[in-house]
């Protein structure tokens, strides 16, 4: 359970998705402004979907959901290519976990046992150490 109240959320969220439309306003004075551009969309995506989902469904849901996306990501990136809007995805998603208190090792812990099942059950183990 989730112990950061839902508004206090909600209003981090939107000051995050505010930052990231004006990153996307300035990403045309960079070097790479496709890049920075994009990299901005998929945060601005991703605190979206969050605030959706957290009006909807609520807190614990919006954080079960963020842990599995997060999860879905790839570690690395084909070709040595980097993913503008899949970096955006991941830094909006690392956001959300520290805005409700997520420890980040706990986090990527979980993304690795999330990523690689136990093979012996197949079930998903999540380690609960700190």
């Amino acid at each position: 359970m989730i112990m950061v109240a839902k508004d206090d959320v909600l209003k981090g969220l939107k000051k995050f998705k505010r930052l990231a439309k004006q990153d996307l306003l300035v990403s045309q004075l960079t070097p790479d402004p496709q890049f920075w551009t994009e990299q901005a969309e998929g945060r601005r995506d991703t605190y979206a979907k969050l605030m959706n989902i957290i009006d909807d469904h609520g807190l614990d849901h919006a954080y079960r959901y963020a842990l599995q996306k997060y999860a879905d990501l790839p570690f690395l990136f084909e070709n040595g290519q980097q993913n503008p809007t899949t970096i955006g995805n991941r830094q909006a998603l690392e956001m959300f976990f520290t805005i409700i208190g997520v420890n980040p090792n706990k986090q990527k812990h979980t993304k690795t046992t999330l990523t690689n099942p136990v093979k012996d059950t197949g079930d998903i183990v999540l380690n609960a150490q700190s």
